[in-house]
């Protein structure tokens, strides 16, 4: 066997194999995790080296030699001393494998709405434009997700295995609950309405310090963080109205047509561009499943604009709209 073998676990503990050398060793421990026992006989210490010598012959290109019974199981002796060290290292490397993170980015076009069940049976509904990242250990040792855009949770609750969103600069862990979180990046707030149980709500600081919002957000209360200067504030809401978007129920509550527009862009899937004066009024009204034309009607006969339409590019006039007054 001409020390091959043991020169190649030499190699692979120092992390000098190459890449085919390496998926022979990595081969033949797994091999041996399958059927593997506390004692061997010679036999089967000869036997267990040979399916390695083969690997090696075939990538060295070289025919098979005749082994001699004893120098054989002399060699393997030697290699079986070095086992626990090289599988210590084998048994590392799976393991620092197995501990890689991969995510799952799962993301809901404008327009658009999706349900999702989760490992830990929590269930997820995405509006339109948003995305939801989830990690492959999810639901191992923890429950963390990462939302940009709005989502309705209904969270099974565990207190060993809290459920955590990332979302901005925020943190909002389930007290066992069921809530909205919207995060619209382009929308500067975050803001989080809770229909049942109660949620947590803080940040990390800079210094890697957490600093606590909210305890306990309960029902009927919305919590709204304004990334432009830091601030939060709670206060009552009627959080069946915040979801009712889930119904398709699009809702303008006391909203300018600066906040209206991009409404309108991820409900409809569309471009809405504002032309004029926008100190016009703020509406509070809701619509039921209506295309984007029935919603503009609506709105030129409540404020006086004029609008068009033209290849999903919609032109809001707000010349001549009512104003605050």
């Amino acid at each position: 066997m001409d020390n091959r073998i043991k020169n190649l676990f030499e190699r692979y503990q120092s992390e000098q194999a190459n890449e085919q050398e390496r998926i022979i060793v990595e081969t033949w421990f797994a091999d041996l995790e399958k059927e593997q026992k506390t004692e061997l006989n010679e036999t089967e210490k000869i036997a267990l080296f040979a399916p390695m010598d083969d690997a090696i012959d075939r990538m060295l290109f070289k025919p098979r030699r005749l082994l001699i019974y004893n120098r054989y199981l002399q060699a393997a002796a030697v290699i079986l001393v070095a086992f626990g060290i090289v599988l210590f290292k084998y048994q590392h490397t799976a393991t620092k494998k197995a501990s890689v993170i991969s995510y799952t980015l799962i993301s809901v076009p404008k327009g658009e709405k999706k349900n999702l069940l989760l490992a830990d049976g929590s269930t997820v509904f995405l509006n339109s434009g948003s995305a939801i990242r989830i990690p492959s250990n999810y639901n191992v040792k923890s429950r963390e997700v990462s939302l940009s855009g709005e989502a309705y949770f209904e969270v099974k609750h565990n207190a060993a295995k809290p459920f955590t969103i990332h979302s901005g600069k925020l943190l909002i862990t389930d007290l066992g609950t069921a809530f909205d979180v919207k995060a619209y990046p382009e929308d500067r707030e975050i803001h989080v309405a809770v229909e049942s149980g109660k949620v947590q709500v803080g940040k990390n600081k800079p210094n890697g310090q957490f600093e606590l919002y909210a305890a306990a957000i309960t029902r009927n209360q919305q919590l709204v963080y304004n990334e432009r200067d830091n601030s939060h504030a709670i206060s009552p809401v009627k959080t069946s109205d915040v979801i009712a978007w889930q119904q398709n129920k699009l809702s303008f509550d006391n909203a300018s047509f600066g906040e209206i527009a991009p409404l309108l862009e991820r409900w409809y899937n569309v471009s809405v561009k504002l032309n004029g004066r926008s100190a016009c009024r703020r509406y509070t009204v809701s619509f039921n499943n209506e295309p984007v034309d029935h919603v503009l009607n609506v709105m030129t006969r409540l404020a006086g604009i004029t609008y068009s339409i033209k290849d999903k590019v919609v032109v809001i006039n707000l010349k001549n709209c009512r104003n605050m007054k």
